[in-house]
């Protein structure tokens, strides 16, 4: 009996994340010294940790029949709490983000709205890790976001598909993206987007738009989900229940946002406003291109605007209306809910590729939902594993440019996290309109 438990993919997979977390120490210490030894000890630790998990993926792959959800979700917890306590034992010091957090919920809670540049909801949770952490978040924080990422494994795994306990697994023991779960608050909105998603599948359409409302009112890309939602409703006449979606986001975004809008106008309107006036930076998909004919230069920051020229600023912006209005033209023409849930899971990703502003934090979101679509649309092993080995690759050159930031490497780091993300994304764009056309109607 023993022995047979030992051999238990989720033993493996746990086994995976204990090494993730051993390496953890030599990586901050290459980080914190920038020379070359230092550089050398940040792409070991990657290294080491990326192919510990990949052998225990793959392990837990050729067996994902006997995946179950309740140890993927324990081992998750494992990883992060792990994760955790290994950086406040190491003194690691927090991502300056976290600072910015901390000083508009203090603003809240001092009786003042912050003019910040993130929704009214991600401020009340600034708020909410002040108040828990007594003027600190940086406890608060890390140990908010574990059950976000809990509910991203939870529903994958409810997406109850052949391919999405595996795909679960992925998303529970992956460790590159470890460094902005606990760092960052992508995980809520990306948990609302996963869990309304879910919910959508199951055809609990009032429970999809309140949770992607409430998505919405922290981080706005997952308005970006329901919008493909309602345009596959209204091309199937199902016009009573798109009302009824509508009707939800607007309710739960209005509870969370009106409130303080009628109190601070300006100051929740920043959110909205505050980024419009930001350009290129060194990190988005357009800066190597626009760079290599002399249009961008790095000046500072790899976050700083690039300086590129305002046609190349404008003509972004016109890429991505017309990229997100092409994925409602071939939302309308999906039968089926499945594809359309997966355009609908891939819409934000496309926004956010394309987007002129970049940051690493986004491939919390981005994997999300590659692996939610994936779930939805792959049709055989050898699909599933490919998806999951491109959103291995993309999260491992993704650390290289932030926040593992190799000098002379980062650049090489960010066309190869560019050409896989595009890969990924197109092909499983064009696996749910395909898996659609071959679905009887």
């Amino acid at each position: 009996m023993l022995a047979l438990r030992l051999r238990s993919p989720h033993v493996a997979l746990a086994v995976a994340a204990g090494l993730a977390v051993a390496t953890e120490p030599a990586v901050q210490y290459g980080r914190n010294h920038d020379t070359r030894s230092g550089h050398v000890l940040i792409a070991l630790g990657l290294l080491v940790r990326a192919a510990a998990a990949a052998a225990a993926l793959f392990s837990a792959w050729r067996v994902q029949e006997r995946l179950r959800l309740t140890p993927i979700l324990l081992v998750g917890l494992w990883l992060q709490v792990a994760w955790i306590l290994t950086h406040l034992a190491l003194g690691t010091k927090p991502d300056q983000d976290l600072g910015f957090y901390r000083h508009q919920g203090h603003s809240l809670l001092g009786g003042d709205y912050p003019r910040s540049e993130y929704p009214t909801g991600a401020v009340l949770l600034f708020a909410l890790e002040n108040w828990l952490g007594g003027g600190t978040n940086r406890i608060p924080h890390a140990f908010l976001m574990i059950p976000c990422q809990l509910a991203i494994v939870a529903a994958v795994w409810l997406l109850h598909t052949r391919w999405s306990p595996w795909l679960a697994a992925f998303v529970a023991v992956w460790p590159l993206n470890a460094f902005h779960w606990e760092f960052r608050f992508d995980l809520l909105p990306t948990a609302l987007l996963a869990v309304g998603l879910a919910l959508a599948l199951r055809g609990r359409w009032l429970g999809c738009s309140i949770a992607l409302g409430v998505g919405t009112a922290t981080k706005w890309t997952p308005a970006l989900c329901l919008l493909v939602l309602v345009v596959w409703l209204l091309s199937k006449g199902r016009g009573r229940l798109a009302g009824r979606a509508t009707l939800g986001f607007v309710l739960s975004w209005s509870v969370l946002t009106l409130p303080l809008l009628v109190w601070r106008p300006s100051e929740v309107a920043a959110a909205y406003t505050h980024q419009g006036h930001r350009g290129i930076t060194g990190e988005s998909i357009w800066y190597l291109p626009l760079r290599a004919f002399g249009a961008a230069h790095i000046r500072g920051d790899l976050s700083y605007d690039a300086g590129a020229p305002h046609w190349a600023n404008v003509g972004v912006v016109v890429l991505q209306v017309v990229a997100i209005l092409a994925l409602c033209a071939v939302a309308w023409r999906l039968r089926g809910l499945s594809s359309a849930g997966a355009v609908a899971a891939l819409a934000p990703v496309v926004f956010l590729l394309t987007n002129r502003v970049f940051s690493s934090q986004f491939l919390v979101t981005i994997m999300a939902a590659w692996t939610l679509a994936a779930a939805l649309v792959t049709r055989t092993r050898r699909a599933q594993v490919v998806v999951g080995a491109l959103a291995a690759a993309a999260t491992c050159t993704n650390a290289l440019v932030h926040p593992y930031t190799v000098p002379r490497v980062w650049e090489l780091a960010s066309a190869g996290l560019f050409a896989l993300a595009v890969a990924l994304t197109g092909w499983l764009l064009l696996t749910a309109y395909r898996t659609d056309s071959a679905v009887a109607p």
